[in-house]
C-alpha cells in the first residue's frame, strides 16, 4: 500500500513539474520580443500598442485581416540609400555601357555630367526633366527586355559593394525595419514596397532582402510592349511612362489602384512620402511613421529637424535611428 502511494506521488510530482515546466515554457514564448532589435521608446511603443489594438477583436480599434494594409517607401526607409539612391547608381552604370559603346555620347548631357562625375548636374533638375532621374531611367533601359534588365541587376548585386560599408547593397536593409515587416506579416497585415524606383529593380531583392514578395511591389514603371517572335515572346521596354510617377502625389494613386484599400500602416522618410502618409490617415485607425537619419556615426544623418517638425505637425511617429535603433545593418 505504502508503495503504491510513493508511486502516485512521485507521478504527481512528475506531472507538476512537467505542468509547472511547460507553464514557464509558454511565458518563456510569450515574452519573446517581436521587435528586439528596437530600444525601449515611444517609436517602438507606439507600434506594440498599435497592433495590439488593431488584433484584437474585443478591441474598438479591431481591423479585419483583408484590411490590414501596410506600406513602406523603400530608398532610406527600407535600403540604404546614399550617397545616391541604388537604383540611380544602377542607371549610371547602363549609361556608361551605352558611352563605352558610343563615345560621342560624353559631349551631350546627361552623359557629359555622368562622364565627368559631375553630381552636382542632376541636383539642378527635377526629378521629372528630360535628363532628370525618371529621364535617365528611360535612357537608359529603353530597349531591353525585363529579362536582360533583371540579369544586370543580380549581376549588380554580385559585384557591386557600398565604399563605406564594404557590402552588396542587398545586404544594407536596415535591420530594424526588416524586422517591423516581418512583426506585420506575424500579424496578418499585406506588406507594400510603395517607392518611386523601377519595380523591377526592386522586385529583383524585394524577397530575400526585404521579405516582401515580389507582386506587393509598386513602382515608378516603365512602358512596355510585349513582342512574339519566331524564337520566343517578351517584354521589351519604350521610351515612356505609366502615369503617374510613383513619388509625392502619385503614391497614393498608385496605392488605390493596385491595392484598392487605405492603408492602415504608412512608413516613409522624406518629404516625397507626405501624400502617401496623409492618404493612410482615411483608415478608421492608422499609424504612420518616418524614419528620421540622424546618426552620422552608423548610417547618415539628413535634414533630421525638418522631419522631426513634420512628424509633430502632421501627427506622425517619428523613430529616430540614432535613439531607436539598437543596430542599422546586420553584421
Amino acid at each position: 500500500m505504502k508503495t503504491i502511494r510513493l508511486i502516485t506521488l512521485f507521478a504527481l510530482a512528475v506531472i507538476i513539474g512537467f505542468s509547472c515546466s511547460q507553464s514557464t515554457s509558454q511565458n518563456k514564448i510569450t515574452k519573446v520580443d517581436p521587435l528586439d532589435q528596437w530600444n525601449e521608446g515611444p517609436a517602438k511603443a507606439s507600434v506594440l500598442h498599435f497592433i495590439k489594438t488593431v488584433t484584437d477583436e474585443a478591441n474598438p480599434g479591431f481591423v479585419a485581416v483583408p484590411d490590414r494594409v501596410a506600406v513602406f517607401d523603400m530608398d532610406g526607409t527600407i535600403l540604404l540609400e546614399k550617397p545616391n539612391p541604388v537604383n540611380f547608381d544602377v542607371v549610371i552604370r547602363l549609361l556608361v555601357q551605352q558611352m563605352t559603346r558610343n563615345p560621342e555620347l560624353t559631349q551631350k548631357q546627361p552623359y557629359k555630367a555622368i562622364n565627368e562625375q559631375d553630381w552636382v548636374y542632376f541636383d539642378t533638375l527635377n526629378y521629372t526633366d528630360e535628363d532628370g532621374v525618371y529621364g535617365i531611367l528611360l535612357a537608359a533601359t529603353v530597349g531591353q527586355t525585363e529579362d536582360q534588365l533583371t540579369d544586370f541587376i543580380l549581376e549588380y548585386f554580385k559585384t557591386v559593394t557600398d565604399k563605406r560599408f564594404n557590402k552588396p547593397y542587398d545586404q544594407l536593409t536596415y535591420v530594424p525595419v526588416v524586422q517591423l515587416i516581418q512583426y506585420l506579416q506575424d500579424n496578418q497585415f499585406e506588406v507594400y514596397i510603395v517607392s518611386g524606383s523601377d519595380p523591377q529593380f526592386t522586385r529583383t531583392i524585394s524577397e530575400k532582402a526585404m521579405n516582401i514578395p515580389a507582386q506587393n511591389v509598386i513602382g515608378t514603371t516603365i512602358l512596355t510592349e510585349w513582342v512574339e517572335t519566331d524564337t520566343g515572346s517578351y517584354f521589351i521596354r519604350v521610351h515612356d511612362i505609366v502615369d503617374p510617377i510613383n513619388d509625392v502625389g502619385g503614391k497614393p494613386v498608385n496605392i488605390l489602384n493596385h491595392i484598392g484599400r487605405v492603408p492602415v500602416i504608412a512608413v516613409g522618410n522624406s518629404e516625397g512620402d507626405y501624400h502617401m502618409l496623409e492618404f493612410s490617415k482615411n483608415a478608421p485607425v492608422s499609424l504612420q511613421m518616418i524614419i528620421n537619419h540622424d546618426d552620422s556615426v552608423r548610417e547618415y544623418v539628413y535634414d533630421y529637424e525638418k522631419m522631426k517638425t513634420m512628424c509633430k505637425d502632421n501627427g506622425w511617429q517619428e523613430v529616430s535611428m540614432k535613439n531607436d535603433f539598437k543596430v542599422i545593418f546586420s553584421n
